[in-house]
C-alpha cells in the first residue's frame, strides 16, 4: 500500500511538472504600441520631439509588451575597406566575406542583419517602455526598425517580430 501511494505521488508530480513546461511554450507574438523620440530641453528634462537633429543625442522609447527589444536606427554603415575605381571615383566594397557580403566595421541598419559588424542597439526597460540613446551623425532619411521578442530565443515558437517604422527624417 505504501509503495503504491509513493508511485502515485511520483506520477502526479511528473504530470504537474510536464504540464507546467507545456504552458511556458505557448508565447504570444509581441506587439508595439508606439515609438517616441525625446531630446533634452534647456532645463535638462526630456522633451517630446517629432524628428531628431543630427549630432544631438535622441532618446528612442519603444512602448511594447515584449520581453526584449532591439532598435536598429539605420544611421551608421561603415564598410571595412573601400577602393576607389578608376572610372569616375565611384567606391565599391573591397573586403567581402565568403558569401560575397561586405565586411562592416559597424552598422546599425537592419538590412545588414547577420553580417559581420552589424548590430542593433541594446535597450533598457523604464516605466515608459524600452529605451536607448542614439546620435545620428548625418542629416537625411533613415530606416528605423524595431525587433521585439519574448524570452529572446531565436526560435519560431517565440515569434520575434520585426517592425519596420519606415523612413525617419533627421534634420
Amino acid at each position: 500500500m505504501k509503495n503504491n501511494s509513493f508511485k502515485a505521488v511520483i506520477m502526479l508530480l511528473g504530470a504537474v511538472i510536464f504540464s507546467s513546461c507545456l504552458r511556458e511554450d505557448i508565447v504570444a507574438t509581441p506587439g508595439i504600441k508606439s515609438v517616441k523620440y525625446y531630446m533634452n530641453d534647456a532645463q535638462g528634462k526630456d522633451s517630446l520631439i517629432g524628428s531628431p537633429v543630427k549630432g544631438k543625442t535622441v532618446k528612442i522609447v519603444v512602448d511594447t509588451d515584449a520581453d526584449m527589444c532591439s532598435v536598429w536606427p539605420g544611421g551608421i554603415r561603415e564598410i571595412m575597406k573601400k577602393k576607389i575605381s578608376s572610372d569616375g571615383g565611384v567606391t565599391f566594397a573591397d573586403s567581402i566575406d565568403m558569401f560575397n557580403n561586405p565586411v562592416l566595421v559597424k552598422s546599425d541598419r537592419y538590412t545588414d542583419y547577420g553580417l559581420i559588424g552589424a548590430r542593433g542597439l541594446k535597450t533598457t526597460l523604464s516605466s515608459d517602455g524600452w529605451y536607448c540613446n542614439y546620435t545620428y551623425p548625418d542629416a537625411g532619411d533613415f530606416n528605423l526598425v524595431v525587433v521585439v521578442t519574448n524570452h529572446g530565443y531565436q526560435d519560431k515558437q517565440f515569434k520575434p517580430a520585426v517592425i519596420d517604422f519606415g523612413m525617419l527624417s533627421v534634420k
